[in-house]
């Protein structure tokens, strides 16, 4: 199939006519075929490119809300993809999540820094200079809304916090406050009055150099409605287990904002979660909830928490399940 067939085929099922552009990952080749297998199968919803290529050639950069066609190495038609999320930054910076969400090799961000040092070399070449860390990479994060088996199976999705969303963050934390409820997974939210350096801060707790004393290495993703782009929830994956995560924490604290309850956030978020804790070298992730909190309780079971025993704390009586990943 053409990209112009596919995209009429896509506009005949009830969209509008948007702008869009046609292309292959990594330019085309077996890589562009690889690629679009593991956007079919689900597993990547993320990309990345080279600043430096696109001030070459003097294209602009991609947009939220971008509409694209994926080919493969012949030129065929498969998808039609939206951007949700860009964000430019050094290559070093780059975080765990993103080499996840790219979904290639065993989704770590070693594999993805071996695989893109290599891919962004030439473009630096090209102008004369070598590439370095600090070589800044645009990223890009996308869903696929055609064809139909291929869209987007969950209303939600997860996220890294950016500070231009930092009203946002403040709205969900004022909600929790009004109804006098625990920001579970979240990090320092609750006692931040600078939402920016909130997200500074914790789009960092993954480096071992960044941790205050006593913390391990952390995630805070965002939970946000496909439909609004509104943040119902927000989610902490612990990296690995300190003595007290062990006994009481676990790795996976959440929480979804009071007036979006009853959904079944919850559920989709720790499902979300659970494959990229796997990626990070876990083999079994530990989730605890209060005895008397029966919704994260059926969430945990649900996720195949299997039991163990019940600790207790200060905080009460906590109930410790182990989910196989």
């Amino acid at each position: 199939m053409t990209s112009s067939e596919l995209w009429s085929k896509y506009i005949e099922s009830g969209n509008r006519d948007e702008k869009h552009e046609a292309w292959a990952f990594c330019g085309g080749g077996k890589e562009a075929d690889e690629l679009l297998d593991l956007v079919k199968e689900g597993k990547k919803r993320g990309t990345a490119s080279s600043l430096i290529a696109y001030k070459t050639e003097n294209e602009e950069i991609p947009s939220v809300g971008d509409k694209s066609i994926i080919l493969d190495s012949n030129n065929e038609a498969h998808l039609v993809i939206v951007t949700r999320k860009v964000t430019v930054t050094p290559f070093d910076s780059v975080h765990p999540y993103h080499g996840f969400l790219e979904g290639e090799g065993d989704r770590t961000l070693r594999y993805w820094r071996e695989v893109h040092e290599r891919f962004f070399a030439p473009d630096y070449k090209e102008t004369g200079k070598d590439f370095g860390p600090k070589g800044e990479v645009v990223l890009e994060e996308f869903d696929v809304i055609y064809p139909p088996e291929y869209e987007e199976k969950e209303d939600i999705y997860l996220t890294l916090p950016i500070k231009e969303e930092a009203e946002a963050y403040q709205d969900y934390k004022d909600e929790f406050i009004a109804f006098s409820s625990h920001m579970d997974g979240t990090g320092s939210l609750s006692s931040s009055d600078d939402i920016e350096k909130w997200v500074e801060r914790e789009n960092n707790m993954w480096r071992e150099e960044c941790l205050p004393e006593g913390f391990v290495p952390s995630t805070i993703l965002v939970a946000k409605r496909r439909s609004d782009e509104k943040v119902v929830g927000m989610i902490s994956i612990r990296h690995r287990l300190n003595d007290y995560l062990l006994k009481f924490g676990g790795n996976i604290g959440y929480s979804v904002r009071p007036k979006e309850r009853g959904k079944g956030y919850g559920k989709t978020m720790m499902k979300l979660a659970l494959p990229y804790l796997k990626a990070l070298g876990l083999e079994n992730a530990l989730v605890t909830c209060n005895d008397y909190n029966e919704a994260s309780r059926r969430i945990i079971l649900v996720n195949g928490g299997i039991y163990e025993n019940t600790n207790e704390c200060d905080e009460g009586r906590i109930e410790r399940y182990w989910i196989e990943l």
